[in-house]
């Protein structure tokens, strides 16, 4: 009996050893975190008019929570749109984690309209999309537009403000999430 579970020490402590000298030999390479990553700053500001024509301010939101800040473009409407229908679905539970979800799209048609009034959180409609100051433009999300006629065409883009109101910058602009998806999963 005494053989054995000297024959099983020995095992353990031969195996312990040996990855011991092999991480000594192999030490984990240290990345340099990449610093455009790690570039902030203060979330641009905008009051837009929801689905219910109430005014909604960003302001309001600051310093109380995190925000999910989605921009679409409001010809084929939210439902049109992968990122805001898993926003919709899984909107209880971001409010229950204590992040709050504002939706901005360019001027909606009014085959679309009815369709943002079943979303349950905010969606705004930036009418003055394109033009200098708009919050579309503003956010960097679409081009200022010289031609009224011709309406913005503006980038969906996902971006996460944090409780003190910095979002990820690209250093001109804010920085948009790479991957929404795996954002709003985080989030959850």
């Amino acid at each position: 009996m005494l053989r054995r579970r000297q024959l099983i020490l020995l095992v353990l402590l031969t195996v312990v050893t040996a990855t011991t000298a092999w991480r000594v030999l192999n030490p984990k390479q240290e990345q340099a975190p990449d610093i455009s990553l790690l570039r902030t700053q203060e979330a641009p500001t905008f009051q837009l008019l929801d689905q219910n024509n109430r005014p909604s301010n960003l302001r309001g939101y600051l310093g109380r929570h995190r925000i999910l800040l989605a921009f679409f473009d409001g010809s084929g409407g939210p439902d049109a749109d992968p990122v805001m229908q898993r926003l919709k679905a899984v909107y209880p539970a971001l409010k229950s984690a204590g992040v709050r979800v504002l939706a901005i799209s360019t001027p909606l048609g009014p085959k679309v309209k009815p369709q943002c009034l079943s979303y349950p959180f905010p969606v705004l409609r930036d009418t003055s999309a394109g033009q200098p100051g708009s919050s579309c433009v503003r956010w960097g999300v679409c081009d200022e537009t010289a031609d009224p006629k011709r309406p913005p065409t503006l980038r969906p883009s996902l971006f996460l403000i944090d409780r003190r109101g910095l979002v990820a910058s690209t250093g001109q602009w804010p920085r948009p999430e790479s991957s929404p998806q795996l954002t709003i999963n985080s989030l959850l």
